[in-house]
C-alpha cells in the first residue's frame, strides 16, 4: 500500500489494525481489509492501550514521518516522547557494534559530534556501544538526537541507559512502534533497524563485525536508496570486518569527518540555520570566527558563509562582521 491508500482508510480503522496484534503481518492484513470488524472486547483493549500511550502517530496521519513511506514495511503506528518535528529535519543514522573497540567508540564520538555541531539530527538505536556513544556525543554538543527503541517507551534496555534515555526524552526524541510495557524480543531489533534506516537521509556504520545487526540497517538503507558510509578498519580487526565489507560492496569510505561535513552542507546548507536556532544564536550576533568554531568548520573547505547569509535573508550581515 502507498501513502494515499493508507490515508483513504478511516483513522479509527487504521488505529485498530495497527494495534490488532504484535505480529506485523497480521496487522498489515487487517489494514488491507479495512472493512473488517472488531469485537467489543478488542476495541476496549485497544482503547485501554491508547489511554496509556498518549503520544502516538498512525500511518496515514499528516504528521506521520514522510521518509518511512519509502520502506517496504513501514511501521503502522509510532509511540513517542519528545519532539516529533525533529523527523522533518536533515538527518544521519549512526550504527555499529554493541561491543565496540576503543577505535570504533572514538570514531563514533568524533563523527557524531561533528554532525551535531552543524545542526544535523543524529539517529541511532540506544544500544550499548556505538549507539550510546553517538547519542552521548550529540547531547554533549547540545545537539539533537533521535533514539529508536526496540521496546516500549517505559522499558529501559539496556538498563544502564536509563539516564541517557531520559536526557533524550527531554531534549530530543524517543520513538518506537511498541506500546508501553512491551519488552525487547530478539525480533524487535531488526524491526527497529529498518526504522533507523527509513528515518535517516544517510547512514554511517562506524564499526561492524561480519554478522553485526548494523549491517541489516545498512541493507535496509540500500534498499531505499540511502547513501551508506563506512569507517575503514585494520585488516587485522575482526570487529571491523563488516565495515570493510560494506566498503568493498560500494559504501562510501569515511576516513575524514571534514569530507562528510562538506558533503552534507553541499546538499543541505540550511542545516546551519537549524543549529543557530537550536542554540538561540539569532539574538547574540556572533561574528564569523565565532560561528566557524561553533559549527566546527575550521578545516572544512566550503564557502558556507555566503550560503548561510542567503538562507537567513537580508539584514543578517551583522552575523559576519
Amino acid at each position: 500500500m502507498d501513502k494515499e491508500s493508507y490515508r483513504q482508510i478511516d483513522r479509527e480503522l487504521r488505529l485498530m489494525a495497527a494495534l490488532h496484534s504484535a505480529d506485523y503481518r497480521k496487522c498489515v492484513r487487517r489494514m488491507e481489509d479495512s472493512g473488517g470488524s472488531y469485537s467489543v472486547e478488542e476495541k476496549e483493549r485497544i482503547r485501554r492501550l491508547i489511554r496509556s500511550n498518549r503520544n502516538y502517530v498512525v500511518i496515514g496521519d499528516e504528521n506521520y514521518p514522510e521518509r518511512l513511506y519509502d520502506l517496504q514495511g513501514p511501521p503502522l503506528i509510532l509511540f513517542y516522547d519528545g519532539d516529533l518535528l525533529l523527523l522533518d529535519r536533515p538527518s544521519a543514522g549512526i550504527v555499529g557494534s554493541r561491543r565496540c573497540s576503543d577505535y570504533g567508540r572514538r570514531a563514533t564520538f568524533e563523527i557524531a559530534s561533528a554532525l551535531a555541531r552543524i545542526g544535523l539530527v543524529v539517529i541511532s538505536g540506544g544500544a550499548r556501544g556505538v549507539d550510546s556513544a553517538a547519542h552521548r556525543a550529540v547531547l554533549k554538543e547540545s545537539g539533537k538526537t533521535v533514539c529508536v527503541l526496540g521496546a516500549g517507551l517505559d522499558v529501559v534496555y539496556p538498563e544502564e541507559n536509563g539516564a541517557l534515555f531520559e536526557e533524550i526524552r527531554q531534549s530530543g526524541l524517543l520513538i518506537t512502534e511498541y506500546p508501553r510495557g512491551f519488552g525487547p524480543k530478539k525480533w524487535t531489533f531488526p524491526m527497529r533497524n529498518r526504522i533507523i534506516a527509513g528515518l535517516s537521509d544517510q547512514i554511517i556504520v562506524t564499526e561492524a563485525a561480519e554478522k553485526s545487526g548494523s549491517l541489516h540497517t545498512a541493507s535496509f538503507g540500500e534498499e531505499i536508496n540511502r547513501i551508506i558510509h563506512a569507517v575503514p578498519h585494520s585488516i587485522y580487526s575482526s570487529a571491523g570486518r563488516g565495515s570493510n565489507q560494506l566498503i568493498e560492496l560500494g559504501a562510501k569510505i569515511l576516513y575524514a569527518k571534514e569530507n562528510l561535513i562538506s558533503d552534507f552542507l553541499s546538499e543541505e546548507m540550511n542545516i546551519l540555520d537549524y543549529r543557530i536556532r537550536d542554540l538561540g544564536l539569532m539574538e547574540l550576533n556572533p561574528d564569523f570566527s565565532a560561528l566557524e568554531k561553533i559549527f566546527g568548520l575550521e578545516n572544512v573547505e566550503l564557502d558556507w558563509i555566503k550560503s548561510l547569509s542567503d538562507i537567513l535573508g537580508e539584514g543578517t550581515g551583522e552575523y559576519f562582521t
